[in-house]
């Protein structure tokens, strides 16, 4: 049986990564450790989402909305601003209008009736200045008196000639005759006569006078009637014309509401989208910040994770080592080595 020979090598493998990789590791997981620990975890509420909150165009915009509505004075509270409450009561936007555009109808439905009647007591009066005694009520109330007076003087003047023709027989000597009895009694009638002629012609002149008037006054009556008929007209015209105008406006009124409150809207809306989109960008920035470190090592591990199991990753080498001799090793070498020499020895002898 052969025994192992004390020149027997026993041979060693050892597979290690280079040196520059495995310092590369070190360094890398004394990085990644550290973020383990609970107590370095990342404050996310530095990038937390935000809302932006309404602005003060779409409050006035709300509060405009609220006023055209007939609500109070809106309340806004809160990080967003948003309606927390109402105070107060008010009038639709359009009820003015309505309430105006509801006194024109009224008063249109009044005046219309009252237009009927317009000039009527007029009309009346005008047929009461027709027909043979029209004239009566412009008959002149001094007419009497008028009457008296003129034939007083006719009478004063008419005396004054029966005394001249009294005084011109005296002085023809003719006074008391028949000649001078029948020259007055001549003048007496035609006095008599004149003064009823004159009485006649005062009264005729009065009633003539009085036509006149009568006609004027049936011509000033037609025309107050027809005065008073085209101003009941005017004034219903106007009442329908304020009428139309307000309920225009009361139909108007909403429109514009409603476009400026549109408007106010769309632009408070451009403001928070703006002010929502600032918000955004301040997150992503902080969340940027926040994970730069990580996605830093990220980066970093995604290029060195190759190194670490593909070409040159490893090197091997090879070790031989010689196994110390064991005792029976080291028994049969003695004896071994002992005879040899006395073999050794006895040839020289022999």
């Amino acid at each position: 049986m052969a025994l192992p020979s004390e020149f027997d090598t026993r041979q060693t493998v050892v597979n290690r990564v280079d040196p520059f990789i495995e310092a590369a590791g070190t360094a890398f997981t004394g990085r990644l450790t550290p973020l383990l620990n609970p107590a370095n975890a990342v404050n996310t509420g530095a990038f937390a989402q935000q809302v932006q909150g309404q602005n003060k165009l779409q409050q006035q915009a709300l509060q405009q909305a609220a006023t055209q509505g007939g609500l109070g004075t809106l309340q806004f509270s809160g990080p967003g601003g948003t309606v927390s409450g109402i105070t107060g009561q008010g009038v639709a936007g359009f009820q003015p209008f309505l309430r105006d555009a509801t006194t024109a109808a009224t008063q249109l439905q009044a005046q219309g009736v009252a237009g009927q009647n317009a000039g009527a007591a007029n009309l009346q009066a005008a047929a009461g200045l027709t027909g043979p005694g029209a004239g009566t009520a412009y008959m002149s109330p001094f007419q009497q008196q008028v009457i008296d007076a003129t034939r007083a003087s006719y009478q004063n003047q008419r005396a004054q000639g029966r005394q001249s023709i009294m005084d011109s027989a005296v002085a023809a000597g003719a006074y008391g005759g028949g000649r001078e009895g029948v020259q007055r009694g001549v003048y007496d009638a035609q006095t008599t006569l004149g003064a009823t002629q004159l009485e006649a012609d005062l009264r005729a002149q009065n009633f003539a006078q009085a036509q006149v008037a009568a006609q004027q006054g049936f011509q000033n009556q037609g025309t107050l009637a027809t005065a008073l008929q085209g101003q009941a007209a005017q004034n219903q015209g106007l009442t329908q014309q304020s009428l139309a105008a307000q309920s225009g406006l009361a139909q108007l009124q909403p429109q514009l509401a409603s476009q400026n409150i549109s408007s106010l809207s769309s632009l408070g809306s451009g403001q928070q989208a703006l002010g929502q989109a600032q918000l955004d960008v301040t997150a992503a920035n902080a969340r940027e910040a926040a994970y730069e470190e990580q996605q830093r090592l990220g980066f970093f591990g995604s290029q060195f994770a190759p190194f670490t199991g593909g070409f040159g990753a490893a090197s091997q080498f090879t070790t031989n080592t010689q196994p110390p001799p064991s005792t029976l090793n080291t028994i049969l070498g003695v004896g071994s080595m002992a005879g040899g020499l006395l073999g050794g020895i006895g040839s020289l002898m022999g």
